[in-house]
């Protein structure tokens, strides 16, 4: 193997264990900033719950403003990529089946990634600049596309009539609920909120709440 060819395999190992670094402070930091909130952690206990030296997130990251917007994108990226990812899937298929995928998408999203709720609320407390950065660069144009999908399910009799963005929170609601407030669920039902089973019959269970055709003003 000549020099050349080692330094390209040395430098593809760096990119991937930096790559890998980086991964695992953002689910660490997601985990952090959904149960403490910006101010209520530090870049330390961050680092220490992803399994790497604090000074790494400053190499990698900067400041922890810049860790929080980095882990905000992340986390919205992964959404839309799966949203995408299964849209691809599903061309040339009805649009009532198209909807009820795309709703059951969000559900499941919201299953397999707890802590996005948890985040979101933890950004809306209090006045936030950062608030205004999300609403900004992710939410503004991920509510419109949101709102576009909703319209559809209304004129096909998914979901009820009136206001879509009112009906949006509805929604948000009854889907994140059980996951938000997994460990009461368990203590009281004795199951596993995450469990298939559990998933499998939430999902039908909002879905049924949200295919009534009557208004709601």
């Amino acid at each position: 193997m000549n020099t050349k060819n080692e330094k390209q395999i040395k430098k593809r190992s760096e990119q991937e264990r930096s790559q890998e670094t980086k991964l695992k402070i953002l689910e660490a930091a997601l985990s952090e900033f959904a149960s403490s909130g910006f101010e209520g952690v530090s870049v330390r206990v961050i680092a220490s719950r992803a399994g790497v030296n604090h000074t790494l997130i400053s190499h990698h990251f900067g400041s922890k403003e810049a860790l929080w917007k980095a882990t905000a994108q992340w986390v919205f990226e992964k959404y839309d990529r799966l949203s995408k990812e299964r849209i691809m899937v599903m061309k040339g298929i009805e649009p009532h089946a198209m909807i009820r995928v795309l709703l059951r998408n969000f559900i499941e999203f919201c299953a397999t990634v707890p802590d996005f709720n948890r985040f979101m609320v933890q950004a809306n407390q209090k006045g936030s600049e950062r608030l205004n950065w999300l609403t900004d660069r992710f939410l503004m144009s991920g509510s419109e596309a949101e709102l576009n999908i909703l319209r559809q399910a209304q004129e096909l009799g998914l979901i009820p009539q009136g206001n879509g963005l009112h009906i949006r929170y509805l929604f948000i609601g009854a889907a994140t609920s059980i996951f938000t407030f997994a460990p009461e669920f368990e203590r009281l039902s004795g199951e596993d909120a995450f469990s298939d089973e559990v998933i499998e019959r939430h999902v039908d269970y909002v879905l049924m709440l949200f295919s009534d055709k009557n208004s709601l003003g």
